[in-house]
């Protein structure tokens, strides 16, 4: 009898652990909610077994015949009278939290990136660059344009410990629509293109959410990241201008949150740069940047506090200083153009009420100031007008952390609608959910819309099973969702040729390979 029961909790809690640990590795690497029942499931199992080996009486522990070591030798825990001796059931679910622990932990103790060396451009206009670097030692960056064979000065970066031996070194005066190599004397080196004054065709490439070393592959780099691979190869491909990407850089917090200091978030930055995934191609590529939740904690909705501080720090030098100008003083939203396209890129957390707060005018996303520059910029700014945020716009997202994004501050976003449904050319471009939808927001009268593209990630997990985008409301119309793919985001092609008709064509990348296109054109 009591081997009845022991073989019957072993045979429990060792599919439990199986599933969970694959469920966890490669589906969804929620740590708090896994990590319980996986230890959980193990420890009752372990248990069972040495109690059974204990009380096995001796003649049962002997296997009969060839075919029954055979059968117990494959299938382990489906013969029921050696589940819990089978070695083969050993061997399993020892690796099994073998397999776990080792997703959650060899990042941490192998892949510190503490020596990572780096140079990436940030933002590049038609007479000036910012080049990003990491290096421990003192660099004097050197630039020229392409065929001439003279070598420029340029700025010296100051490397310290503050800045994590961060910093950025901006190249001015440069002539417009001309392509550039640089090097500094630590061997760093790469290219870029300026803009021309007023380019007419152009793209971008837009996602948010990077996890390093997932879906894991217990053979492969703990720092590998397979959404830069596609995108890579996308931009040597199709020749993509600029990455604009949302938020969620880094995941401080997944698959297991190992401390709170400042240093825990460097090394949460020098392991994504440290990745194996980074090509020259994505390098040379102006990246720009805005930060989300998960640079601090999930859900963040605190202002500045000492946590807020300690995150941000590592953010403001590796990323912060390779952006356009902020609009005041130590902000972080800024605005840029490109051509006839002009950007607003919010900052979603920094200023907001805590979601708990009553929705109404006295709960806030963007705080005052940066809303009314906001709305200055959508009334005065001509074009095509992108209103950059790291949460959907849309509350087309259900379930219990939908009031994280702008379903949680609906009357500050029904005031922007309404400004934007007073001009033209509105597009909102947003991240986060780990899926993709384009949503339309029709004004009362029908006469005016305003286009949602919300994708992510660019290499990170997707609900497999939980289907959370629904349209109920007439307010926000569902045009498209794909909630499917550990990796995906958008490229937008604009085209400003014509005088009469400006066309942005949107198309969906899903693991390397475009699945849906939408085109909306802006008449003059």
């Amino acid at each position: 009898m009591l081997l009845q029961l022991l073989n019957g909790v072993a045979a429990a809690t060792a599919v439990t652990l199986r599933l969970t640990v694959y469920y966890f590795v490669r589906w969804l690497p929620l740590g708090p909610r896994y990590l319980p029942i996986i230890y959980a499931n193990f420890s009752a199992w372990i248990v069972c077994y040495l109690v059974a080996v204990a009380a096995q009486p001796k003649h049962s522990r002997k296997t009969s015949s060839l075919g029954a070591k055979l059968l117990t030798l494959l299938v382990g825990w489906y013969d029921r009278t050696h589940v819990v001796t089978s070695i083969w059931t050993f061997l399993i679910n020892v690796f099994a939290l073998l397999f776990a622990l080792d997703f959650v932990y060899r990042a941490e103790i192998l892949g510190s990136g503490n020596g990572v060396e780096f140079s990436r451009l940030g933002y590049v206009d038609d007479n000036s660059a910012r080049i990003v670097i990491r290096h421990s030692e003192i660099s004097q960056i050197f630039y020229q344009a392409s065929g001439q064979s003279k070598w420029l000065n340029g700025p010296v970066a100051t490397s310290t410990p503050e800045s994590d031996f961060v910093s950025t070194l901006v190249l001015t005066g440069l002539e417009r629509d001309t392509s550039y190599n640089y090097h500094t004397n630590t061997s760093l080196a790469g290219s870029f293109r300026t803009s021309s004054s007023s380019p007419k065709k152009w793209s971008l490439a837009t996602s948010s959410c990077i996890k390093p070393g997932f879906p894991y592959n217990p053979a492969g780099s703990e720092l590998r990241i397979p959404g830069l691979e596609h995108l890579s190869s996308h931009v040597t491909k199709s020749s993509i201008d600029m990455v604009l990407f949302l938020g969620d850089f880094i995941y401080i917090d997944l698959p297991a949150r190992f401390g709170f200091s400042n240093e825990h978030y460097r090394n949460a930055y020098r392991q994504v740069y440290a990745s194996p995934s980074w090509t020259q191609e994505l390098q040379n590529t102006p990246w720009i940047h805005m930060y989300d939740d998960h640079e601090i904690t999930n859900d963040w909705a605190a202002n500045e506090t000492g946590l807020w501080t300690d995150a941000m720090e590592p953010y403001f030098a590796y990323h912060h200083g390779g952006n356009p100008e902020p609009l005041a003083e130590k902000a972080t939203y800024y605005t840029f153009k490109k051509g006839d396209v002009a950007f607003f890129v919010m900052d979603t957390r920094r200023y907001r009420s805590p979601e708990d707060v009553e929705d109404g005018p006295g709960k806030t996303m963007l705080g005052e100031s940066q809303r009314k520059a906001l709305e200055h910029w959508l009334r005065t700014e001509r074009g095509w007008k992108m209103v950059v945020s790291s949460v959907p716009f849309t509350r087309n997202w259900r379930g219990p952390e939908s009031i994280d994004s702008w379903a949680g501050y609906l009357w500050e976003r029904q005031q922007l609608l309404e400004v934007m449904w007073a001009t033209d050319g509105v597009v909102i471009l947003s991240g986060d959910r780990h899926e993709h939808a384009t949503t339309e927001f029709p004004s009362p009268d029908g006469k005016k819309s305003v286009v949602e593209f919300s994708t992510s990630p660019l290499s990170q997990f997707f609900q497999p099973f939980d289907r959370q985008y629904r349209q109920i409301e007439v307010t926000d119309i569902e045009l498209f969702s794909h909630p499917y793919g550990v990796s995906k985001f958008g490229v937008l092609k604009f085209d400003t040729t014509s005088r009469k008709t400006w066309h942005l064509d949107f198309e969906l990348i899903v693991d390397g390979k475009g699945i849906w296109n939408k085109r909306i054109s802006l008449e003059r």
